[in-house]
């Protein structure tokens, strides 16, 4: 097969995801290009876990699904291909070695999160991975109810398939602004109201002094 008869793979976003799912594809065969809007990939990634980058967690697979209730199930099928000891082997193998501490906690053993991005960076390099930074995707290209292409930055690129990788709208700073809802809903997808999860609180100073008992009169 010669590289123009490959099929050609866009991944829409430099995150996590997508960093995983460029590398994966490449490896696989195909022909791989991920476009990611901001500067550099890996942002929200390369802050994480207070910049330590807490990788993944030492719990067995039905520990982790319990954790998600209900929605635990859609990704039972996912694990059982690809879990926590299959991730550390990754790292290890890419020169990123880890540690496990409490609560089963796996991170760098360096502690520094921009180097698992580097790591991935170099990963999808080797795989021949071709990335375009500061490409931001303004539209998907469908073509007898098929995606065909993206238009990134004003410039149409074809595709066999296209990976939307480009999570939520957590940290707009990082690039997490919602564009995939978005892109999805352009091209007839409903998305379900999406809701914040994991947010701090803040609260007005509170009426008692802190020598007074919960419960006490004034």
């Amino acid at each position: 097969m010669t590289n123009k008869t490959k099929p050609r793979i866009i991944v829409v976003g430099g995150g996590a995801a997508g960093l995983m799912a460029a590398g994966t594809a490449a490896k696989a065969g195909a022909r791989v290009l991920l476009l990611e809007k901001m500067k550099q990939p890996g942002r929200k990634l390369a802050i994480t876990g207070k910049g330590r980058c807490n990788l993944t967690n030492s719990a067995e697979i039905s520990d982790c699904i319990a954790h998600f209730g209900n929605n635990g199930r859609f990704l039972r099928q996912a694990f059982h291909r690809f879990f926590n000891h299959d991730l550390i082997d990754f790292f290890a193998d890419n020169g990123l070695k880890t540690v496990t501490e409490r609560g089963g906690r796996v991170f760098p053993a360096n502690g520094k999160a921009p180097e698992v991005v580097k790591t991935l960076r170099n990963w999808l390099n080797k795989n021949g991975v071709t990335i375009r930074l500061s490409s931001p995707v303004e539209e998907l290209i469908v073509e007898d109810d098929q995606i065909v292409g993206v238009v990134a930055a004003g410039e149409e690129f074809s595709a066999t398939a296209v990976i939307l990788a480009t999570g939520g709208a957590s940290y707009p700073l990082t690039g997490s602004t919602g564009d995939g809802y978005r892109l999805a809903i352009n091209i007839g997808h409903n998305i379900i109201p999406t809701r914040p999860a994991l947010v701090p609180l803040t609260c007005t100073p509170p009426e008692h002094s802190s020598s007074e008992k919960p419960g006490s009169e004034k």
